[in-house]
This record gives C-alpha cells, sequence and structure tokens, in this order.
C-alpha cells in the first residue's frame, strides 16, 4: 500500500509541474485533433537542400511559422491545426516554390516534397501538383470523413457520429438494450462499443453515466454544420492515444478564419412523405404521427484580424413521432368471460406440439394446470389419484378438465379441439383473484384476434432538443496560441410506454427523460523554437441525464389494486409494481426508475514535441477525474414474474400460462389476495401451491461515486530514410478503482465457504442487521472492514509498446504494418458491477421457486415464517414480506454482488499488415490482414452458483441428499448475482478492404468491405440477445466452455458512401457556356448516397425445456437440416434444424437425444445462427443556386432507406421498448424464428427530408 500511495503521490507531482509548465510557460496543439506537414526539398538534380527556409501560412488566419531543412534537406511542422495550408521555400540562388491550397486533416501526416529551381529568390515558382493520397509516415488504420462528407452525406437525424460506421473493420451491431445503436454506436475490428473513445477538440466526450457504457456513447453532438472533420482510427494508432482499446473517433469545431462565414438551415419531415414502419402495415396500424423541425445558423469571423476569432452555431430538434409497439394482451374470449375461458392458450398455439408428465399423459401445449392439485410421485409407483404408473420421480398436476374423472386418462390432446368445446382450460371463477382480474383488466382491448402480438398502437414521442456551441481562436504571436470551446446541449424527451397510463408497460428507456450535457475545452501552445513546441490542455465534459416513468409523481396506486402500501410512496416512485407474464407484455413500472445520473469528467493533458534531425519526439501526460453519481434503484416498485411454473407441466416449458398462475388464488389459503372457494383436496397435494415465483425488490440508495485515471506517453517518428518510417511508442496507463465519495459501497468475494469475504468500509460497517450477520456467520462468509476506497486493487504496470512502419516501395505503393498493447477503461453494465449496489446501501431481494412443485414459502425460505407470505408469495404483500430498512432486513434471498479483488486491466493485442496503391494522386486502394488478441476482458460470470450438474427440479438452496453438502456454496443468498472478473478473451482476424476517391472532378467516394472472424468467452454486456453463461462454475468448463462467435461477429460488411457533382451548367463538362434562366436550370446539381450490406450477427438459441438445476443448455443441431427458414419476419429459423438433450429419465421434449448425462446436457455450442442482416441505401439530390460570389442557397431532397427495406431484429429480440414476440426462441413453439420489431423502429421505414440551406 505505501508502494502505490507513493506512485499516486509522485505523478500528483507530474500534475501539478504540468499546471505550472500551462500557466508559466505559454503553452502546438496536441496530435488528436492536429496534423503534421513535412517533406524534403530537393534541386532539380534532385540533391537535396540544406538550410533552406520553409515557412507555413495558414490560409484562413494569415498565421505564419517558419524552419529551416537539415542536413538532408528535410523539414517538420508538427503538430499543426487542421486546415487549408501554404508551404513555401526559399534558398539562396533559388526562386522561391510555394504550393499552396493544401489540406491538412486530423492526425494525417502530409507529405510535400518541393523542387527548386534555380532563380532569383525574387521570382516565385506555384507548384500546382496535389501531394499524393499515399499515407507514408505511420501504420495506423482508419478513414478521414471531411467536412464536405459531413456536410453533404445523408444523415438521418444529422448525427455525424454514424459516419464512423463507413471505415472497413467498422460495423453495426444490433441493436442493444440502451438503444445504443440507434445514437451511432459501432463495433471496430471485433471490440465491443464500450471499447471506443469519443474525443472532441481534443477533450475527453464519453458518456460516464452507468447507464451508457464508457465510451459506447457521446456526451455533447454538435450539429454536422459546426463539424470542420473527424478521424475514425482503428488500429496502431499513436501512443498518445489511450483509455481504449477499440477504435477513436476524434472531430474537431470549426474556427472561425479572416473571412466571415456560415449558414443557416431548416430540415423539413412529415409523415405523409414517409412509408409506413412494417409493423404498422401488417398489424393494420394507422400509420404514426412524425412532424419533424431541425433549423439552426452557424457564423464565424474575425474579432480582430489575424489575431482574434469566433465560430458559433446554435441548432434545435422539435419532434413528434409515432411508436409502434406490438403487444400481445388478453384476448376478447378471456375478457368476456371473466378469465375463467383460457381455451385459446390451446387452439392458437398447441399445433402439435405435445408436453409429457411424470405419469406419461400427454397434453395440448397452453393446457393449464391446477397448482393445487401439485404432488409428488415416485417412478414405478401409482398415483393414488389417477391410478397410473408413474414412468418418472418427480412433481405431477392435473389439468382443469370438466370432462368428468381424469383416472386413467392418459391422452388429453383431444380434449380442446375448439374454444368453444374445449374441456380444458376452465378456471372455476371462485378461485380466482379478484385483485388480479382488476390488473389484467388495465390492459387494453386487442386490436386483432390471434394470442400473441395481437395490440397495435403506435403513441407519440415528443422531443425538444436545444444546443450551441462556441470557439475562440487567438494567435497571440508568432510563438502564442490558444483556443478555448464551450458546447452546451439540452435535450428533454417524453418516450411513451405500450400502453397508456398506469399500465404502462415500458421498457428502461420509456417515459420522461431530460439529458443536459456541457463539454468545455482551453489549449494554451507556445513555440519555444520551430523545433521544441509544448501544448496543455484542460477540459471538462458533464451530463446529466433524469428518467421517470409516466405516472411517477401520482401516490396511492398500488392501493387500489389491493396491493400493500409497504411499496415506497414516494416522489418518483409512483406507479405500479411490475408484472411480468409467459404469454402476455409487461404490465405496470419498469425496474431502475426513477434515475437521476451525473457524470463529469475533468481532464488535464499536456504535450510536448521536440524534433532533431530525423526524429520527431513526443511526450506528454494525461489526467482524469470521473465522477458519476446514481439515483436508480434496481426494484423499487417490485416485480412479480409468472411464467407458468405452478401452472404448467412441471420443470416443463410453462405453456405461456403465466396469466393463469397470476389469477389462480393458493389452495387452500388464507392468503393476501383472499381465500378461494372450491379447492379440489387432491390426496397428497403440496398445499398453497401459486402465487408468483420470481419476486424482486430494492431499496431506493443514492451512489457517488469516482475513479481516476493516469496516462504517460513518449513516441517517436523516426524517419529512418526517404523511403522508411518507423513509429515507436510506450504509453503507460492507470485506471484507479472505482471508489464512492461516502464510502457507499461493499464487495462480495466468494470463494469456498469459510474463505469467502464481504468488505465493507471501515466506517460504514455498523448499521447491519442482526439477520444479515447470522446468515453470513452460518454461510461462512467473513464481514471484513476495508480502508481501501476502492474495495479492490488494480494494475500500476499497464505499459503499452507500439510499433510501426511505413515503406513507400515507389513513388505509387506503401506498405505498412505495426503491432500494439491498447489499454480499456473500466466497464460499466447498467448498475450492476457498480458494488454501490450492495447491502446495505442500494441493495435488492429475490426470492425465486425452488422447484416446479413448491411455493416461495416459509417451508423453502424460513425467513418468511410469520410474513404474509409464509404460505405463498403474492403481490398483495408488497414489501411487507421484505423489510427495506437496512437494519431491519432479514436477509435471506438477499443479492450480494462483487468484483474482483485482483482486478486485471483488459488490453488488446492489435496489429495489422496493408498495402496501399496509388492508382492517381486523388485515388487510393487499401488491402490487409488486420487482427487483435484480447485479454482480461470483464465478464459478468455471476456469485453463488452450482459447481456440478444437477437433476431438474433441485432446490438448489438446500443441502445435498447426503444432509451434509451444499448445492450452491452460500444458500441463504440469492443465486447467480451480479460478480464481474476479467477472465474474458477474444480474438479478431479479417481483411480489410478500401478503394477511396478524394475530391476530385466533383466526385468522392469511399467504398470499404470486410471480410472478419470475431470468436470471444465474453458477451457484450448491454446485446439484448446474448444467452448467459452456461455453467461458468462447474469445472472443465466454466466461461471457456461458451468461447464461440462474438456476439457482433459479422462475417461480411459492405460500406459505399460518396458524392457527385451532376457536370452540367457554367464551367462544367456540359453545356458549360450556359447562362441566365438555363444555367440556373441545370447547374448546381449534385448527389450523395450511402449504401450499408451487413450479413446477420450470432445469436444463441436455447433449450426450451431446462436440462439441469442451476446452470442452462443451448440447443443442438440437427445434421442435414438447414437453420435458417423461408424469411423473416415469420419464419426466420427452421425448427426442424434444433434439438436438445432430453430431460433425464423423460423423453422430453419431442424428438430430443436421449441418454445425455454430465456435461453434454449442456447442450452444443452458443451462437448456432445468425440473425437478420443489414441492408439499407440512402440517396440524397442537391440543388444550389448561387446568389453571387459569397452567396449560395441549397435545397435538399433526402431519402433514408429509399428501397424502402426492413432491417429486422433476431428473434426473440427485447428491451430498450422492443417487446419479442413469446415462444420465438423456442423450436417447440409454433412462434419460433418469429420476428417482432424493427432494429431501429424510429428511423427503419423510408422517410423523406427536404431542406432549405443559406450560405455565405
Amino acid at each position: 500500500m505505501r508502494k502505490g500511495y507513493s506512485l499516486i503521490r509522485t505523478w500528483h507531482l507530474v500534475l501539478a509541474s504540468v499546471l505550472a509548465l500551462a500557466v508559466f510557460v505559454p503553452g502546438l496543439r496536441a496530435q488528436v485533433d492536429t496534423g503534421s506537414i513535412l517533406g524534403t526539398v530537393k534541386d532539380e538534380s534532385g540533391a537535396v537542400v540544406p538550410n533552406a527556409k520553409v515557412s507555413l501560412i495558414n490560409e484562413g488566419t494569415g498565421f505564419t511559422i517558419s524552419t529551416t531543412t537539415t542536413g538532408e534537406g528535410n523539414y517538420t511542422f508538427t503538430p499543426v491545426k487542421i486546415g487549408a495550408y501554404s508551404v513555401s521555400v526559399e534558398a539562396p540562388g533559388f526562386a522561391r516554390a510555394i504550393q499552396s491550397h493544401l489540406t491538412l486533416n486530423i492526425d494525417q501526416h502530409l507529405v510535400v516534397n518541393l523542387t527548386l529551381r534555380p532563380g532569383a529568390v525574387t521570382q516565385t515558382i506555384t507548384v500546382t501538383t496535389e501531394p499524393p493520397a499515399l499515407q507514408t509516415q505511420n501504420a495506423s488504420l482508419g478513414d478521414v470523413v471531411t467536412g464536405r462528407s459531413v456536410n453533404n452525406l445523408p444523415l438521418n437525424g444529422r448525427n455525424f457520429t454514424f459516419l464512423a460506421q463507413l471505415v472497413a473493420g467498422v460495423n453495426t451491431p444490433q441493436a442493444d438494450t440502451r438503444g445504443n445503436a440507434a445514437n451511432g454506436a459501432f463495433s471496430a475490428n471485433g471490440m465491443r462499443p464500450a471499447q471506443n473513445n469519443y474525443l472532441l477538440d481534443g477533450i475527453d466526450n464519453n458518456s460516464d453515466n452507468v447507464d451508457f457504457l464508457n465510451g459506447t456513447n457521446f456526451n455533447a453532438l454538435p450539429p454536422v454544420d459546426a463539424i470542420a472533420e473527424f478521424k475514425v482510427q482503428t488500429s496502431n494508432y499513436s501512443a498518445e492515444y489511450g483509455r481504449a482499446g477499440g477504435a477513436i473517433l476524434n472531430a474537431t469545431i470549426k474556427s472561425g478564419s479572416n473571412q466571415f462565414h456560415g449558414n443557416a438551415w431548416e430540415f423539413l419531415r412529415n409523415d405523409k412523405f414517409d412509408a409506413a414502419d412494417f409493423f404498422e402495415d401488417s398489424g393494420n396500424l394507422k400509420k404514426g404521427k412524425f412532424r419533424q423541425n431541425q433549423f439552426g445558423f452557424t457564423a464565424g469571423g474575425p474579432i480582430r484580424k489575424n489575431k482574434l476569432f469566433v465560430f458559433g452555431d446554435y441548432e434545435a430538434l422539435r419532434r413528434r413521432q409515432g411508436s409502434v409497439f406490438t403487444s400481445s394482451v388478453p384476448t376478447s374470449l378471456m375478457r368476456g368471460s371473466g378469465y375463467t375461458n383460457l381455451s385459446e392458450l390451446i387452439t392458437q398455439q398447441a399445433g402439435s406440439k405435445v408436453e409429457s408428465d411424470a405419469l406419461g399423459r400427454s397434453f395440448p401445449f397452453g393446457t393449464v394446470f391446477d397448482p393445487a392439485s401439485t404432488r409428488p410421485v415416485t417412478k414405478g409407483t401409482v398415483d393414488p389419484v389417477t391410478g397410473l404408473a408413474a414412468t418418472s420421480s418427480g412433481y405431477v398436476r392435473d389439468p382443469f378438465y370438466t370432462g368428468g374423472s381424469i383416472a386413467g386418462i392418459t391422452d388429453f390432446t383431444g380434449a380442446c379441439a375448439t374454444s368453444t368445446s374445449c374441456m380444458l382450460n376452465q378456471l372455476p371463477a371462485g378461485r380466482l383473484d379478484q385483485n388480479a382480474i382488476k390488473l389484467l383488466n388495465l390492459y387494453p382491448n386487442p386490436s386483432a384476434s390471434s394470442l400473441f402480438q395481437n395490440y397495435a398502437s403506435n403513441p407519440v414521442l415528443k422531443e425538444n432538443r436545444n444546443a450551441f456551441d462556441t470557439r475562440v481562436d487567438y494567435d497571440m504571436s508568432e510563438k502564442d496560441q490558444m483556443f478555448a470551446t464551450f458546447s452546451y446541449v439540452k435535450d428533454p424527451q417524453f418516450i411513451p410506454s405500450p400502453f397508456a397510463g398506469i399500465a404502462d408497460g415500458g421498457a428502461f428507456q420509456q417515459g420522461d427523460q431530460n439529458a443536459l450535457s456541457i463539454l468545455a475545452a482551453y489549449s494554451y501552445t507556445h513555440i519555444f523554437s520551430p523545433t521544441l513546441i509544448n501544448e496543455a490542455r484542460v477540459g471538462e465534459s458533464r451530463l446529466h441525464a433524469t428518467r421517470f416513468g409516466p405516472v411517477a409523481n401520482t401516490m396511492g396506486i398500488p392501493a387500489q389494486y389491493g396491493i400493500s402500501s409497504s411499496i415506497p410512496q414516494v416522489a418518483e416512485n409512483g406507479g405500479l409494481p411490475q408484472f411480468t407474464f409467459s404469454g402476455l407484455s409487461t404490465l405496470g413500472s419498469n425496474g431502475f426508475l426513477p434515475s437521476d445520473e451525473i457524470s463529469q469528467t475533468t481532464q488535464v493533458t499536456d504535450n510536448l514535441t521536440k524534433i532533431y534531425g530525423n526524429h520527431t519526439f513526443k511526450t506528454g501526460v494525461e489526467y482524469q477525474h470521473i465522477k458519476f453519481s446514481t439515483l436508480q434503484p434496481n426494484r423499487s416498485h417490485g416485480t412479480f414474474d409468472y411464467n407458468g411454473t405452478y401452472t404448467g407441466v412441471p420443470e416443463g416449458t410453462g405453456g405461456n400460462t403465466g396469466m393463469a398462475q397470476f389469477l389462480l388464488l393458493p389452495c387452500p389459503g388464507p392468503t393476501p389476495g383472499g381465500t378461494p372457494s372450491g379447492c379440489p383436496g387432491v390426496t397428497g397435494a403440496i398445499p398453497n401451491v401459486g402465487g408468483t415465483n420470481n419476486y424482486t425488490a430494492s431499496n431506493i440508495g443514492f451512489t457517488d461515486d469516482g475513479k481516476k485515471y493516469w496516462g504517460a506517453y513518449i513516441e517517436d517518428d523516426w524517419k529512418f530514410d526517404p523511403k522508411l518510417t518507423f513509429n515507436l511508442g510506450l504509453r503507460w496507463d492507470y485506471f484507479g478503482p472505482i471508489f464512492e465519495h461516502f464510502g457507499a459501497q461493499a464487495n462480495f468475494v466468494p470463494a469456498a465457504p469459510g474463505a469467502a469475504e464481504f468488505l465493507i468500509p471501515a466506517n460504514r460497517n455498523n448499521g447491519l442487521s442482526p439477520s444479515f450477520l447470522a446468515l453470513t456467520a452460518q454461510d461462512g462468509i467473513k464481514i471484513v472492514s476495508s480502508n481501501n476506497p476502492g474495495l479492490i486493487d488494480v494494475q500500476k504496470t499497464n505499459f503499452a509498446p507500439r510499433v510501426g512502419f511505413a515503406y513507400q516501395a515507389t513513388q505509387k505503393l506503401v506498405a505498412r504494418g505495426g503491432f500494439g498493447i491498447f489499454y480499456n477503461s473500466f466497464e460499466n453494465q447498467g448498475y450492476g458491477p457498480n458494488i454501490g449496489e450492495n447491502y446495505p446501501f442500494q441493495f435488492s431481494f429475490g426470492f425465486g421457486a425452488p422447484n416446479g412443485g413448491n411455493p416461495i414459502s416459509s417451508t423453502t425460505f424460513p425467513t418468511l415464517a410469520g410474513s404474509p407470505c409464509q404460505n405463498a408469495f403474492m403481490f398483495e404483500s408488497g414489501f411487507d414480506c421484505t423489510p427495506i430498512d437496512p437494519a431491519r432486513v432479514q436477509a435471506e434471498g438477499l443479492g450480494l454482488q462483487g468484483l474482483q479483488t485482483n482486478f486485471q486491466t483488459p488490453y488488446t493485442m492489435g496489429y495489422n499488415l496493408v498495402l496501399q496503391y496509388a492508382f492517381t494522386s486523388n485515388m487510393t486502394l487499401t488491402a490487409g490482414y488486420v487482427g487483435n488478441q484480447v485479454r482480461h476482458l470483464q465478464v459478468g460470470v455471476g456469485s453463488n452458483r452450482p459447481s456440478e450438474i444437477l437433476p431438474p427440479g433441485i432446490n438448489t438452496h438446500a443441502v445435498s441428499s447426503p444432509g451434509v453438502g451444499l448445492y450452491i456454496p452460500f444458500p441463504d443468498f440469492g443465486q447467480g448475482q451480479s460478480y464481474h472478473t476479467t477472465q474474458g478473451n477474444s480474438s479478431y482476424n479479417a481483411l480489410q478492404t478500401s478503394l477511396q476517391q478524394r475530391f476530385s472532378s466533383g466526385l468522392t467516394f469511399l467504398a470499404a468491405y470486410t471480410y472478419a472472424r470475431c470468436r470471444s468467452d465474453a458477451s457484450d454486456l448491454l446485446n439484448g440477445g446474448a444467452v448467459g453463461y452456461r455453467a461458468p462454475a462447474v469445472p472443465g468448463f466454466g466461461i471457456q466452455g461458451d468461447y464461440t462467435d462474438c456476439n457482433f461477429d459479422i462475417r461480411h460488411v459492405f460500406h459505399f458512401s460518396g458524392g457527385y457533382e451532376l457536370p452540367f451548367g457554367q464551367g462544367k463538362h456540359f453545356l458549360a457556356n450556359s447562362t441566365g434562366a438555363m444555367n440556373q436550370i441545370i447547374s448546381g446539381w449534385s448527389m450523395q448516397w450511402i449504401n450499408t450490406a451487413e450479413t446477420g450477427q450470432a445469436q444463441n438459441i436455447g433449450c426450451p425445456i431446462g436440462t439441469t438445476s442451476g446452470t442452462s443448455c443451448v440447443a443442438m443441431i440437427v445434421p442435414g437440416q438447414d437453420r435458417h427458414g423461408p424469411g423473416a419476419p415469420d419464419n426466420f429459423y427452421n425448427a426442424a434444424a434444433f434439438t436438445q438433450p432430453c430431460k433425464p429419465g423423460t423423453s422430453t421434449p419431442a424428438g430430443c437425444i436421449p441418454g445425455l448425462t454430465g456435461l453434454a446436457l449442456l447442450g452444443g455450442g452458443r451462437g448456432q445462427v445468425s440473425g437478420p442482416g443489414l441492408l439499407t441505401f440512402d440517396f440524397s439530390l442537391f440543388k444550389n443556386f448561387r446568389i453571387s460570389e459569397r452567396y449560395n442557397l441549397q435545397f435538399r431532397s433526402e431519402f433514408f432507406n429509399i428501397l424502402n427495406h426492413p432491417t429486422f431484429n433476431a428473434p426473440g429480440f427485447g428491451g430498450n421498448g422492443v417487446v419479442s414476440i413469446p415462444g420465438s426462441t423456442d423450436f417447440t413453439n409454433k412462434n419460433f424464428g418469429r420476428i417482432g420489431s424493427t432494429r431501429f423502429p424510429f428511423n427503419d421505414p423510408r422517410q423523406i427530408q427536404f431542406a432549405l440551406k443559406f450560405s455565405f
């Protein structure tokens, strides 16, 4: 500890030195938003010219800097602000040479070689040949998106970050649970989106709120008209860049110049111009309302010519947009019968599917069974109720059957041919919970006659965003420059839920939300000499995001439905609990609301550049303090799940009978929902089976977290000879642990009982409840008071070497290659791995059904004795059975979360070897191999899991059959709770190619193709379609047993973007002499396009029937069968291609593989199929009306997804407001392979946008 403290103290001294340097030594710019101009000066014979004076002039501001050539005739200007430049050279006996209108891009090493001719120095020779577009100075991969492209390419929503997806190696991932893909999130070279790094004017622009993984999303988003350009770097970038192992998205805001310039715009969209969403059409739903106006302006110019410049912009967005939801609600027959007739569960979903029980009886899928008849049977013995011998041991229950006695009947498949003659699924009215009926009546009436996806709606989203940016540049002298920027965005939205009012049913994103973003930067550059330059920079970014449910401030709602007021009725926590059902869409409030989050990053950097002969040395340090506070309780309303555990075949699929489980009062009662009448009194029946099969609740807590980052680097760009350049660098990164400013966090470190620890700050270990102290002692968990504020130890030796070369074999051919190590920052997964969400601070309870035959009651959870839930856990009890006062907590079922204490920093080993060939000075082809290996990826393996393969139906919280062993190590606490380690690995190998035409003769384009494969045992932390680890604690399997294709593995990706000015009118190729009205009509036309085609991402298909307890199963592939069906949206996968191990002791499901034991019960490999691909084509047509030399009016028409080709979500995808179709990933269900939503529901159908833009 003393050694670590000494290291941090040393770096504090370094920081103090940096600040002193910034203040007392007026500090050119960091390479993060600048570039270099370099070259060689020769005479006509080819001999180098030493000691020639070379001047660099900024054509916009007049700023000039000079240097002299070395003995080898070389010169270098670095770092240099991006923009338009001239380079002039003077030497005795030679005429002055000048090359003008050179464009320098972000992080570009622009080579300008000049040849001097004999003559007087007063003579000037102007060079007009453009420098070639070859990259001859470094090995990094990526592309610059110029201001022309940013402004002209068709961008839906005018979000420039989407253009990053046009670069080779970049793809658009499946929408995640936060909707980040809809905001431009991307995966580069097989890396998680969270491993990207957003920079704006060289300052960290990442959102660090816990809901947006670091690097997955940006903080401030300037309008496209304010962006000078940006660069996406995907591999082997400079040692100057740290904090991320993925891509760097590096943008810079425009600057003012000696001429006033600017523009004003209005972009208009209306549903009258657009196509309907695919599911609006399929659901016969009227096209949703859509009104959008995006308007604003930019302006820039001199305050004092050649000295002081200003630029600013403002943009507003007003949007009203219908949100398409297709939901599952009770059918008209169900509602009309008072929920006593549930026959449509059979008639509309069974088909030929049959389920069997332990007595060998066959039932149509969807049969509702009576929980009150649940009883154990033993293989070979006769069941006294039916007279049938049990074919296997387990639990059985009888159906609700009106056809007489069930004794001796083994086949019920013909008992429900139609809804009017069905002898099954007829529920006695006296057994139904009247509060449950009231709640079900909150669902709207169906709009279709189907069982699933039978209600379509398109409520209106409302958004009113305002944003502005300012930038001031000051060239104080030939040796001093500074700039300052400030960005502000306020974005209030109302995102509607599928259902109105308290029925809600929304996901995590729905409700009233507001995001306030601020980013400020200040840079000061001092030129000691043309070969020694220092730049100091400070910045601050802040994001305050709030989100509340639609009835967050309406109190007393639970009591109206017979639910205890123990659910906190406090501001922003109003609404119902959340109810989830198999077969119905979610009802009530969502979890993780209310949400109030603030992230704030303070950054200080200093960079020193020294040019020495053929070496350009650069060194620097960086410090960040990241603060993020969060109020986001997990389940402060409570969540009650009903999946058919007690109303389906025991240990079966549940048959989508969750609504019946919700309705039926347990027998014999009494219960908080009432006492049932007409209980059957079955011999041997287990009493009070029913209620919820899973319950979660949490308190409302607040955490104020922080973390610190330090970085230092040294880099040498060594021009070994005129053809070969080496890039040699070393970076050091330190990622401090997350700490809570008030010590409000705890860390559960699982190990064998007796060795496990619960770490808690020494000043916060009082107030633990007696129950918690007793159960931790009973389960062998040692409570440890810690003085380590982060409660974990992190690596301090993160040294990252980076080596690259660029060899110019000919004037047209360059070979580049490199290797580098890149360390990644901490990743958040919502509130999951943040150990501030831990008892006794922010904590949650979880009670799950012990098996299909026993309820959640005092029999299985002793701490429920004497509570309203001692017989069965009913929703009416609210939080009565689980006090949420930390000092009174009954700790049984409490979830304990943790982080690996010796946290290893994830790192990427990236490498590439590419060739670049110049067909012309403006057209280049780049092709090569790109790969990486990633180690120590953060993964959520969970804790308190079985370490052996157990048969289904086991109560894992009990002791094993000999009475001495444990199924899970800590049976009194929640199973499978959040526990994150850094043991994940991944690999990526790709062929990446790109053909680029730099703007010339009216044409520019970029075509990029990537063929790649990514494999990993670490799922994307926010991927909505990921199946969790099957058996992470089982020796010989672990997470490595799930090593397969990455969630965002996309084999083929093609991007084609560009623009073309039509060659008509004055000065053009055709009708060049046109004037007057004719010229106004035919001139000024241009078109732009973006085309993307991707194959689908890997998706996992699970086993419909559980084969084990506490571990999971993945479906197996049937040889010779095509895994995909006829197509989306109804038959995307082929059910005949999948099977699974048989449930031990049975032959279910039909077609299963019998006789498998041990690890074979976990099924096949993950990622068996690929989901829907992506095909989009956006197109725009512009007409420019030249008013004068300075003024131009432009009319735009932009067509997004002009072909109206729907891009579907994968079957089963849910999250971010998307509702999946029940059974769509269950290959035994007739809904298997059905898709219920498009990937980008707001922007998927063809949309047309018109705009006017005035420029000067």
